[in-house]
């Protein structure tokens, strides 16, 4: 996903598989750390979707998910710095 200081930072896509099954952040960042894998390329985000973009050739569209998750944190970026409307008393 990007990021405005490092350029971009590392982002988990789910896969909906079963309704009631759910898995957070916390439980991912868990278990890399229990396969001994580098803080640094820890996911710093997760994105639940219904399934992966594929290309023609049936490959997972990388440059669709980066195109979403860019657009998502750039409404939320947008968001976040619009001000909030003042209530007249």
């Amino acid at each position: 996903m990007p990021d405005p200081r490092l350029g971009e930072r590392a982002c988990a896509y789910l896969v909906h598989v079963q309704p009631d099954t759910r898995i957070s952040l916390d439980d991912i960042r868990a278990h890399f750390g229990q396969l001994g894998v580098a803080k640094y390329k820890w996911p710093e985000r997760l994105e639940w979707i219904e399934a992966l973009p594929r290309t023609n050739t049936l490959k997972i569209d990388k440059v669709k998910l980066r195109d979403t998750i860019h657009a998502i944190v750039l409404r939320e970026t947008e968001r976040s710095a619009a001000p909030e409307a003042s209530i007249a008393p």
